[in-house]
């Protein structure tokens, strides 16, 4: 690596985040390393403000910031922006993940997660544990799989669909990130692909320590857009993650089989029968206890609308 290269890459992207995107970058900002890093910024074409705060802290600290200012917005072409767009710029040795609306917490999560896989070239997949909060800042629980720094199994990334942790608490090899298996492109979304991409190449390490937050229910993210898009358009992505997942266990020789079969059938097969409201294939195996454990009123109200009788809603 040349001098004064950095080690690592943090990567963030941005859309519409003018009212969160000052505490992430402050975030970065307040790590305290001993190793050089740089701050790679993507704005997707924000129209409330966004960039205008980049632009900010990159005038102020041009040192560290290499910015991509859109004027049209890709993510409706290619959702994929961090794999195409922001990875293939990174010069670290490591990449650090954090989307606008989230931040890091602790001036040294970058040290303590980098000193560890650095000395532990096996470890592929650095995380930690991680707060939740609502769109004004309020602390609404914590997203922490285990109480003690551990290795985590890949049994539970893959279970864990994407929810095994926080995004913003990923740590990983920038190799691994610019050179992924074709299956991480099968599904719309980063996360889940993410995780079960760096993780089965080597090692993941938790540490328990909330060293990030996850702001839940930002207008405009995915994941509100999400859950308020037509039942139809959330079978798709559903239908992409079953394709994902199916090229990930022949990718890894059916290594994690019995995992990748229960995220298949109870996560990705169960959601799909119960947005298409299709009563009668969950009644029976393998679905029925995860049916059975809805309340009555709501499985009433899917029969109606089976039926045409009620009218599609949020679900």
């Amino acid at each position: 690596m040349e001098h004064n290269a950095p080690l690592v890459s943090i990567v963030c992207d941005t859309y519409n985040h003018a009212p969160y995107v000052r505490a992430a970058l402050d975030s970065f900002l307040m790590q305290k390393t001993e190793f050089p890093f740089e701050i790679i910024v993507h704005d997707d074409a924000s129209t409330d403000g966004t960039a205008d705060i980049i632009r900010e802290y990159e005038a102020a600290h041009p040192d560290l910031f290499r910015c991509i200012y859109r004027t049209e917005n890709i993510y409706r072409k290619d959702p994929k922006i961090l794999e195409h767009y922001v990875f293939p710029l990174a010069r670290g040795k490591y990449v650090a993940i954090c989307e606008g609306d989230d931040y890091w917490t602790t001036p040294d999560k970058l040290q303590k997660q980098i000193a560890y896989m650095e000395a532990n070239p096996d470890c592929t997949l650095c995380v930690c544990g991680a707060d939740t909060v609502d769109p004004e800042g309020n602390k609404t629980g914590t997203l922490s799989p285990y109480n003690t720094d551990t290795d985590a199994p890949m049994d539970d990334i893959i279970r864990g669909s994407g929810g095994f942790v926080a995004t913003a608490g990923i740590v990983a090899p920038t190799a691994l990130a610019k050179n992924r298996a074709p299956f991480c492109d099968l599904s719309d979304v980063d996360d889940a692909v993410l995780q079960i991409w760096f993780g089965m190449n080597g090692r993941t390490y938790y540490f328990a320590e909330p060293m990030c937050v996850y702001r839940k229910a930002v207008p405009g993210s995915w994941t509100e857009t999400f859950f308020s898009s037509k039942h139809a358009e959330r079978v798709l992505h559903h239908e992409a993650m079953i394709r994902a997942l199916e090229a990930f266990d022949a990718e890894s020789g059916f290594r994690w089989h019995e995992s990748v079969d229960f995220c298949i059938t109870h996560q990705q097969k169960y959601e799909i029968l119960r947005l298409q409201n299709d009563c009668a294939a969950l009644r029976k195996p393998p679905f029925r206890a995860q049916y059975l454990s809805l309340p009555l009123r709501r499985r009433i109200r899917m029969q109606l609308t089976r039926w045409g009788i009620w009218k599609e809603g949020k679900n």
